[in-house]
């Protein structure tokens, strides 16, 4: 990875505001108020795994980006996950396979963990979602919160310009963007000057890819995103 070109300017581990909708993007209109965002480590240990309680308190609760000028790639996940919320990190499950798939597929030099924020943006990655609203799954995500957040997407890939935007999720992109033949790949569109790039998503509940297709389908994006 010594070749790859490390972000210099200050990252932003913030909240975004919502889309231009006039709603807040991934807040269930029947829910009403916006989910108070969680604090990264607010809870010590980074590595200490979340209480049942501390999960169930993590319901609808909004996810910082993990984001800054100048990335390879930017990570757009459908949703944050009750772990997510209730530690600030994302893809904080014990189940979700991202990290060794990023690490297998050659984006970091070991696999990292959720906590390892600087690290992950060092190597030009940052994550953001959709739906910034923590669920247990993200099959009880609305479409319609799906569609809003699109709005938030754009406007956060236009201040930030990535190279890519890295959308993990086939159901949930073919929502968004009303493309309901798109398939695991490179997209023929932009979103303003970034180039998209669909993939599986890395979760434990997603049985249609094993960890080796994963790792096949995310080196794609890797060639691409860092030529040698």
């Amino acid at each position: 990875m010594g070749e790859r070109s490390v972000t210099t300017s200050p990252p932003r581990v913030a909240q975004t505001g919502g889309s231009g909708s006039g709603r807040s993007a991934g807040i269930d209109p029947d829910r009403g108020a916006s989910p108070t965002p969680a604090s990264p480590g607010s809870h010590g240990d980074p590595r200490r795994r979340p209480t049942r309680d501390e999960l169930q308190a993590a319901y609808d609760r909004a996810v910082p980006d993990l984001i800054a000028p100048g990335l390879k790639v930017l990570i757009c996940g459908i949703n944050p996950s009750l772990a997510a919320g209730a530690t600030g990190f994302h893809f904080g499950g014990t189940a979700n396979r991202l990290w060794a798939t990023l690490h297998q597929a050659g984006f970091t030099d070991r696999q990292l963990h959720p906590s390892e924020t600087d690290e992950l943006l060092a190597a030009g990655i940052g994550i953001t979602n959709i739906v910034n609203r923590a669920t247990a799954r993200a099959d009880e995500i609305h479409d319609d919160e799906i569609r809003a957040g699109v709005g938030r997407l754009t406007a956060t890939v236009a201040e930030y310009q990535p190279g890519w935007l890295a959308f993990l999720g086939l159901g949930a992109y073919r929502i968004a963007f009303n493309q309901k033949k798109a398939a695991v790949g490179r997209q023929p569109d932009h979103l303003g000057p970034t180039g998209v790039w669909l993939l599986p998503n890395p979760s434990g509940l997603n049985a249609h890819y094993s960890l080796p297709a994963l790792v096949e389908a995310y080196r794609e994006l890797y060639d691409a995103a860092y030529p040698a």
